[in-house]
């Protein structure tokens, strides 16, 4: 009997455990991007595979905002004013059940080298005028040039994404507007 006992309880333990293991962990983030602003007012864009587009990072460790944003721009190879928060926009998908948020901060460059971070293809200041034209070039390109357009203001925004011929496109579902 108490074999019976003993066996009972260890599967008891071990299909508990099984089962916590087992079950599917939300991974939790956010993507911030980091418009960073030189004194010629160029702009850091980097590539990943064939586009350009701004600094990002997923946000999913346990360090404050600031904390991470330094830590991108250290990676980069320079030191940063105090970002500051310029967009938040909400993303739902079709293809997701879940809902994103990609938040934008601004800051200055201070001083360094730029250097790409592992991953990406390169890193190049642009002016920004030429960054303004990349506009058209993608969501996250959009959601930038609004924020860089009219930085006193704290934008927000909705998006849909959805695919179509495996393509991830996007439509407004609620238009540009200020936070703040």
């Amino acid at each position: 009997m108490k074999t019976i006992y003993f066996t009972f309880t260890l599967f008891l333990v071990f299909g508990f455990s099984y089962g916590q293991e087992t079950e599917k962990q939300l991974d939790n983030y956010t993507i911030k991007r980091l418009l960073i602003c030189n004194e010629k007012d160029e702009l850091i864009v980097v590539k990943y595979g064939d586009t350009w587009n701004v600094p990002a990072l997923r946000y999913n460790q346990s360090e404050s905002i600031n904390q991470s944003l330094n830590n991108l721009a250290k990676d980069m190879g320079i030191e940063i004013t105090k970002p500051e928060i310029g967009g938040i926009f909400s993303f739902t998908y079709s293809f997701n059940e879940q809902a994103a948020l990609r938040m934008f901060y601004v800051a200055n460059y201070k001083t360094g080298n730029l250097k790409p971070k592992s991953g990406w293809d390169s890193i190049k200041w642009i002016s920004k005028e030429d960054f303004l034209k990349m506009k058209g070039q993608d969501l996250y390109s959009l959601m930038a040039s609004k924020i860089e357009e009219d930085s006193s203001t704290l934008w927000g925004a909705a998006f849909f994404l959805f695919k179509e011929d495996e393509e991830i496109k996007y439509t407004i579902t609620e238009e540009f507007y200020s936070i703040r």
